[in-house]
């Protein structure tokens, strides 16, 4: 079964075929209930609220994001996703909900 990004306008999905461009990867939604949270907020989708098989891909983070000092690359601690080509009238900043 594939899996979709969640991310607003995105179409990558994670399947088993090859078609893929071989950069791009996909992340769950941290565990982390706070940091999780900011990056629900961070895709601008109304209501939206990660499931346990929640993904974004890579496209949605900053090459710096990443710590790629090991055999495997990983996301850097506390990272949130910030590359999004949104609509204007999500364009806005919101403020993180207390």
């Amino acid at each position: 079964m594939p899996d979709f990004c969640a991310a607003y306008g995105c179409s990558h999905e994670r399947n088993n075929s090859l078609s893929l461009a071989p950069f791009l990867t996909f992340l769950r939604f941290p565990k982390d209930n706070s940091l999780k949270r900011q990056w629900e907020l961070a895709v601008k989708r109304e209501g939206f609220v990660a499931a346990e098989r929640s993904l974004l891909c890579s496209e949605h983070f900053k090459p710096d994001d990443f710590d790629r000092t090991g055999q495997i690359v990983r996301l850097r601690h506390g990272v949130k996703p910030s590359v999004f080509n949104f609509p204007s009238h999500l364009q806005k900043v919101c403020a993180p909900f207390g």
